[in-house]
């Protein structure tokens, strides 16, 4: 994600890309958040399934796509 903000095409493509920066921190909780509960065998799902029905994985989501529609 890192590297595709540094990106040129994401310097012409939003009016803020500095606030694609939020998301970063957003996906490093949200995957270690997964290996966590993978590790512990809290997931039961596949991790595709899992984070659709678990609660905090949307709101992630939502906050990420919040950042993204807000660098438009």
């Amino acid at each position: 994600m890192a590297l595709y903000i540094n990106g040129e095409a994401v310097a012409q493509g939003y009016k803020n890309p500095y606030l694609l920066w939020l998301i970063c921190p957003m996906l490093l909780y949200w995957v270690s958040r997964m290996w966590l509960k993978a590790g512990r065998g809290e997931m039961h799902d596949d991790p595709l399934v899992f984070a659709v029905k678990d609660r905090q994985s949307q709101i992630i989501a939502l906050a990420i796509f919040g950042a993204a529609w807000a660098a438009l």
